[in-house]
């Protein structure tokens, strides 16, 4: 059996990772950049099981096998993504720059102290919208993530601005819950993830680029008990042919807050699907941001899977169905922008 993408070993040394961080900010960023080529060679050519993983999302989205060039040039671009947390956790000259979308959706809710709920997904770069926090203090996002993971070079690249570690909520504990409340009531942003489950997490399966495959059920049900507006939220990393690159964030409405119980269980399900088919269509619209360089789907596809009964918790799958008027779900939060 294929081993989970938590379960993995962190390939690199903590020490590796700090001269290479000092190195890159004192080189600038277009030596920096150089110097991914005979990296991201490395990792491309020794790590089979990446290439094997990113060869199925293409074929998922394209219905084709890609090339080398663009199963490399993939790995380039979260090379990249990873060079430029560096120059902009340390707000460097050279930090690329960003542009914001959709954010005039969110405004109101914060304006009126109710707090919102982002939903992302691995497409794209966090650290963006954190660096953006930094002019517009209103950006400010908790992130609530699994500390575990990639552990090394997120305190080799934290450590170039401290105080960001303290918008990182450790995933689980009342701790946490009792911090997120405290936040929205302030009218304040939490950000978590909604495409990867951890082992023994409960799911949901929906369908995701023609083919079945389970996403983590926390999240839904998360926001459902803090009964505010949810938004899909993504950094995408948008280069260009002369080397030039910049970040654009998206803030895109999915539900408004969620109703009493005993409708929660439709609710959950209409948020599950809007999530998946506005991850979906990023992922069209962006293919390099897609960084799961492993099997997604793990779920043997022998068809769609079923729908939940509305209100029923016993039946956690959410099943995909044509796409949805904007008006037919209850209490939502505007029109999905343009994408």
């Amino acid at each position: 059996m294929a081993q989970a993408w938590f379960e993995k070993r962190e390939r690199g040394s903590g020490l590796g990772m700090r001269i290479a961080r000092t190195l890159v900010l004192a080189l600038g960023r277009r030596t920096g950049r150089a110097l991914l080529w005979p990296i991201t060679a490395y990792f491309f050519c020794f790590l089979r099981e990446g290439r094997v993983g990113l060869r199925r999302y293409y074929v998922a989205l394209e219905g084709r096998r890609p090339s080398l060039r663009t199963l490399f040039a993939h790995y380039l671009t979260f090379a990249r993504t990873v060079l430029d947390r560096a120059y902009l956790l340390a707000r460097h000259p050279d930090a690329p720059p960003y542009e914001i979308r959709g954010f005039d959706a969110v405004s109101p809710y914060l304006d009126q102290g109710r707090g919102a709920v982002l939903i992302g997904a691995h497409l794209g770069s966090f650290e963006a919208a954190r660096a953006a926090a930094s002019l517009r203090p209103e950006l400010k996002v908790q992130v609530i993530m699994n500390v575990g993971v990639s552990r090394k070079l997120n305190e080799t690249l934290g450590a170039l601005d401290p105080g960001a570690q303290d918008s990182i909520l450790a995933l689980g504990g009342a701790a946490s819950l009792l911090r997120v409340k405290e936040i929205l009531a302030e009218g304040g942003l939490v950000g978590l993830m909604g495409d990867r489950p951890l082992g023994g997490e409960p799911t949901y399966e929906a369908e995701f680029l023609g083919r079945v495959a389970r996403f983590p059920l926390g999240p839904l049900r998360l926001a459902a008990t803090l009964q505010v507006p949810v938004f899909f939220f993504t950094a995408l990393y948008r280069g260009a042919a002369t080397g030039a690159c910049r970040y654009e964030l998206v803030f895109e409405p999915l539900c408004g807050p969620a109703p009493e119980a005993a409708l929660r269980g439709e609710w959950m399900r209409r948020l599950g699907e809007r999530y998946v088919e506005t991850l979906q269509a990023y992922c069209r619209a962006a293919p390099d941001n897609w960084f799961n360089f492993y099997d997604f789907w793990q779920v043997p596809d022998s068809g769609s899977p079923r729908r939940p009964t509305p209100g029923d918790g016993r039946d956690d799958r959410v099943g995909p169905r044509a796409p949805m008027e904007r008006s037919d779900a209850p209490q939502d939060v505007g029109a999905r922008g343009e994408r």
